[in-house]
């Protein structure tokens, strides 16, 4: 499974509805978007673009998948004859020998050569279970890198969802500062007039007040979300003209399955999951090598001697250590405890996961429910504010009230909007639970 499809499983996820629109639309704001357009010099950046972007530029992603050349190295290196059985040749000549002769002085006798060629030989399999090393480092480099791209993709989506649902924070708190505006002007011309007492219109200016205050936090709420989406992505040449575009939506469709489908599927394709069990299984191998090394390496092979006298002897030559200081028993347990605990990690790890991914299954339950719950309440508020306007346009009310049912409305659109970006990330705590493994199935099958 290839972690650039985690894209298009995010925009596989995501239905085409969208909020309805507020009772009274407000001029565009100059630095929002508004349906994926733009200012001069902003770059609306869509969901699956803000992941393609981040897939193939965020620098972390970028220097860790250099650890996959390094481990495949690794591999190659462990499968080559290793430099420590190289044969050993040995060539000993002694041109100037002599003989001393009691009365005659010293007699120069016939050169000494002797020359020997050996070759350790390696017993227990060694280069077999350096090579199952390499190839574990080797594959858990592959699923640790899978895991991190994994959730940086996860954590893009959080960032761009979290950036559009604070660019719909403001343009609901400009709109509701812009009704507070006119309900303040209401009260001033209906104090003017003697209809409203001195509270009415004091409350009228604190509300507004403290409206203007609230528009300042959403604007600032609204920055921050920018700069970490920013930072996210990785490019620097966007670094102060990106700007998420698209509609905050609720994830639909991301499970086929029940509760143990999800848990079963995560059991077998979590990357983390799968970099553990590569994990032990090194470790594994490491122990079949701490064991084939306390075989001693002998090295054998032919010399060749002649000696001073004019004799020549062929043979064989055989030498090996003798494992008596050291029979390396406690390597082998070293290693069997690291094997041990590798087992432990994997199995913990296991029984985390199961709960992570049946704690975000019941979350993502119940913020889908509250989504559905809040809808539906804030359609009845809509439908109530439709009537008040007829009634106003009759005659049969003022503005005062029409403009409270109003404000009413955009304070439910404002519960919407927190519970639809609850859902978003209750939906990503569930994508990185499962590694982001229910929706491949569908996308493969379409590709």
């Amino acid at each position: 499974m290839r972690p650039t499809l985690l894209f298009i499983i995010l925009a596989i996820g995501f239905p085409d509805a969208s909020f309805a629109q507020l009772a009274a639309p407000l001029p565009p704001l100059a630095s929002d978007l508004v349906q994926g357009d733009a200012g001069e010099g902003e770059t609306p950046v869509d969901l699956e673009t803000a992941l393609q972007w981040t897939l193939s530029s965020n620098p972390d992603l970028v220097a860790l998948r250099q650890n996959l050349c390094v481990s495949s190295a690794a591999v190659a290196v462990a499968r080559q004859f290793p430099m420590s059985l190289n044969p050993t040749l040995s060539v000993d000549v002694r041109p100037w020998t002599f003989e001393h002769d009691t009365g005659q002085g010293s007699q120069r006798l016939d050169t000494q050569v002797s020359v020997s060629w050996m070759q350790p030989i390696e017993f227990g399999h060694r280069i077999a279970h350096r090579t199952a090393i390499a190839q574990a480092a080797y594959t858990q480099s592959q699923w640790n890198i899978l895991q991190a791209e994994l959730q940086t993709l996860v954590e893009t989506y959080r960032q761009h969802q979290t950036a559009v649902y604070r660019r719909e924070k403001l343009r609901v708190a400009r709109q509701l500062a812009q009704f507070n505006a006119e309900l303040l002007t209401t009260v001033q011309r209906q104090s003017n007039a003697g209809q409203v007492g001195p509270s009415e219109l004091v409350l009228a200016e604190v509300e507004n007040q403290s409206m203007v205050q609230r528009l300042q936090t959403a604007q600032q709420d609204y920055v921050e979300s920018l700069a970490a989406l920013r930072r996210q992505i990785g490019l620097p040449h966007l670094a102060d003209s990106l700007l998420p575009a698209g509609d905050l939506k609720t994830p639909e469709g991301f499970a086929r399955g029940g509760e143990e489908d999800l848990v079963r599927i995560a059991l077998e394709s979590h990357p983390e999951i799968n970099a553990a069990r590569a994990q032990a299984s090194g470790s594994r191998a490491a122990v079949c090598l701490a064991r084939a090394e306390r075989i001693p390496i002998p090295s054998a092979g032919p010399v060749y001697e002649h000696d001073e006298t004019g004799t020549t002897y062929y043979g064989m030559v055989l030498s090996t250590p003798v494992p008596v200081l050291n029979t390396g028993r406690t390597l082998v347990c070293q290693r069997e405890m690291e094997h041990n605990r590798d087992l432990v990690a994997l199995e913990q790890l296991r029984l985390r996961t199961m709960t992570r991914v049946k704690t975000c299954v019941v979350r993502w339950n119940q913020s889908t429910e509250l989504v559905d719950r809040v809808v539906t309440s804030t359609n009845a508020i809509q439908s109530q504010t439709e009537r008040m306007e007829r009634l106003f346009t009759a005659g049969q009310t003022d503005l005062l009230k029409l403009l409270q049912v109003r404000q009413r409305l955009i304070e439910a659109e404002n519960a919407r909007l927190d519970m639809v970006w609850q859902a978003t990330q209750a939906y990503a705590d569930l994508l990185a639970a499962l590694g982001a493994t229910p929706l491949l199935g569908a996308v493969q099958a379409v590709h």
